[in-house]
């Protein structure tokens, strides 16, 4: 019975979550247009950017496309400013990807795109409503990092 009043509250916030990305779809739908990024390029700027760098080999895994494929995807990444390659400090005959500056900053407004009216539907409600929403949210926060801990920690080196 409690499992079946868990599931439960589990859909309903996963609807509510789902309504509100389509009320905030619209805003976050700018940069992502902006960039002129293909779908696969978006994929590499996003796994870069959550590990901080990433060799060849990863991302090449977490495509599944043939290393020229990734090289051809990674190239124009370059061309556009948005990666860099650098040797591995560990292993020099790795070559990791890394965001630039201005692949850091595109990422960011992709990511962040829709805080602006996210931060004004906020702004409508009580102190005492954001306490509530602020501690769900960090409950949230830290469950999906511990999540995200157990997956690295199951995945082959």
């Amino acid at each position: 019975m409690a499992e079946d009043v868990r599931d439960r509250l589990i859909a309903r916030i996963m609807d509510t979550q789902r309504r509100l990305q389509y009320l905030f779809a619209h805003d976050r739908s700018n940069p992502l247009f902006d960039a002129h990024l293909t779908m696969p390029q978006l994929k590499i700027l996003l796994v870069v950017a959550a590990g901080g760098g990433s060799s060849g080999q990863e991302l090449q895994r977490f495509m599944g496309v043939s290393l020229a494929t990734l090289t051809g995807i990674v190239d124009r990444l370059v061309a556009h400013d948005l990666v860099i390659r650098q040797e591995d400090p560990h292993d020099r005959r790795v070559r990791r990807v890394a965001l630039t500056p201005h692949g850091r900053d595109t990422v960011d407004r992709i990511i962040m795109a829709g805080a602006e009216r996210q931060a004004r539907v906020l702004r409508r409600m009580t102190a005492e409503e954001l306490e509530t929403i602020a501690r769900a949210s960090e409950l949230l926060a830290d469950a999906a990092e511990e999540d995200a801990a157990e997956e690295r920690a199951a995945q082959p080196s």
